[in-house]
């Protein structure tokens, strides 16, 4: 598979904003030490990783493999936006 380079930069990030929602509906907005975030955001890559397996192996859709890797972009983005306030860094476009 080759790298789109963003390509599809919007639909992607509509995706995280939804799923943002999705999160925050289910458990609300989290407050964690910096490891739990780490430990939630490995759970999801290792979901993303089932779900590759799936496809590559057993002939698994590519649908599920979107859905857990935007659930791990979606955390990893949130640990680096907490990351950004706690060191007041500012990142323009």
């Amino acid at each position: 598979m080759k790298d789109l380079c963003f390509t599809n930069l919007t639909t992607l990030r509509r995706m995280v904003e939804v799923e943002n929602e999705r999160q925050i509906k289910k458990w609300g907005v989290q407050d964690h030490e910096p490891f739990e975030w780490l430990g939630f955001a490995t759970e999801e890559l290792g979901e993303t990783a089932q779900a590759i397996a799936e496809w590559q192996f057993r002939h698994g859709s590519r649908e599920e493999v979107v859905e857990e890797a935007i659930q791990t972009a979606t955390l990893m983005l949130k640990i680096a936006e907490m990351f950004m306030h706690r060191v007041e860094l500012v990142y323009r476009d």
